[in-house]
Parts: C-alpha cells; structure tokens; sequence
C-alpha cells in the first residue's frame, strides 16, 4: 500500500482512479482504509464523475460481496480479479464472526457455482495468508483458526473499545480468580506443612522419651505412639546398655 501512497503524492487528479484501480488488483494488498481516507481521495470524490471511485474504495475497505450486488450499477463494473478479492474479502468478514462455517452458507455468500469453487476460495485466501482453516468435507465445513483484521469505520470505533474493555474486564476478573485460587491453595500447602512437621517433631520426641526410658530401665509408656519401631529401637539400646 506504500507505493501506492506515494503515487497519489505526485499522479495528475485524472490518474488517481487508475491508482485505485491497480491497487484493488494488487494480489498482496487487502486493506484500503489508508487509500480511502488520503487527502487526493477525498479531493477526487467530490467531483461527481469521480465520486463512484469512493464508494468502490468504501466497499473494498468495509463490505461484502451481498453489498456489491445491492450497488453494483452505482459502481464500475469490477475486473475478475476485484470480484475474486471480494470473494476473499467477503470469507474474512463471515470467518470474523463465526468459526465454524456451513458449506452451503459460504457457496451462497460467495456466489459460488459448486462446492469445489468454494473451496478453491478458502484455499486461496488460506495461501494468501489472511485466513487459517481447515477443511472437513465430510461433515461439509470449515473450521476457522485465524482471520486478518478488516479496516474499519470511525463509527465502529466506539463499539470495538466498548468489546475491548470488556474483554479487559474479563480478563482482570479471571486474574483475579486465579491469584485468589493460588493464595488459598499456598495456604492449604503451608498449613499441611506445618501439620507435617508438628507430627514430626512429636514423634521424634516420644521416640526419644520412649528410648531413654528403656535405657533406664523405666516403664514404658502407654503411649498411643507406641509400636514395635519403639520396642526393637529400646531392645537395641538396652541392650547397648549392658
């Protein structure tokens, strides 16, 4: 899209349509937001003989193939490589909003005659790098993975930053849910340690009170500790002892 900037900085007003059109050609380019909204453009537009260029470049940047239908005779007519690219246009929006795509739905928005050239979209738009999908033609749909961003209207701005803050919201809250997991589970794993090493300590002590009384040749203890650990653990002292 550079280059193309470039030349609307020093073509003639009578060459900008010729731009526009190159640039609706060009295999590498889909987004035409910056086209539409440069000052040559927008000079060009509001000489009527020009202004249909405008909206050519409007849908390009924001519509569908369904919109081309609906304004076509106020439009150029479009080579067979622009209305390829907004077939492939046209598949990005509806991968946008839904991830799993029905065959029949795409061959209809698509205008496609048969299956196998409605798959030929998808696998082109996939090499081209702005959709990511699979094909399952068994069940008859495509799975969607990944889709470029369109450009966008002004308008739709306030709506894009109200999904945006919600989705922080969301994301904040579920932070916040996970930190709170994480304290309560560290908590948990502190108190069993320290039950662990409470248990530990007395049993060290009553084996050691336990021994010593062997030693001495003292009662043993009725303690609930008591095993056979402790008897052999005196036995052997004891017999130390002597």
């Amino acid at each position: 899209m550079d280059a193309y900037i470039i030349l609307l900085t020093t073509a003639p007003q009578a060459s900008i349509p010729e731009i526009i059109v190159r640039a609706l050609e060009d295999e590498s380019v889909y987004h035409f937001g910056r086209l539409l909204n440069s000052p040559q453009v927008a000079e060009l537009v509001e000489i009527e003989q020009f202004a249909q260029y405008g909206r050519l470049l409007e849908l390009f940047s924001f519509g569908v193939l369904n919109d081309y239908k609906t304004v076509a005779a106020q439009l150029p007519q479009l080579s067979p490589q622009q209305l390829n690219k907004l077939k492939h246009l046209t598949l990005v929006t509806l991968a946008s909003n839904e991830k799993v795509l029905h065959y029949d739905r795409l061959i209809a928005e698509l205008d496609c005659s048969s299956e196998q050239e409605m798959e030929d979209l998808v696998i082109e738009s996939i090499y081209k790098n702005i959709l990511m999908a699979k094909l399952d033609q068994k069940r008859r749909l495509v799975e969607v993975d990944f889709t470029v961003g369109r450009d966008v209207r002004k308008q739709d701005l306030p709506d894009i930053f109200a999904k945006l803050e919600a989705w922080s919201n969301t994301c904040e809250e579920a932070l916040e849910k996970i930190s709170a997991d994480i304290e309560t589970v560290n908590a948990e794993a502190a108190a069993k340690l320290d039950d662990s090493r409470n248990f530990t300590n007395t049993l060290q002590e009553l084996r050691s009170n336990h021994v010593m009384a062997a030693a001495e040749g003292l009662p043993r203890s009725d303690s609930q500790y008591e095993s056979s650990e402790y008897q052999r653990e005196a036995q052997r002292v004891g017999a130390d002892a002597s």
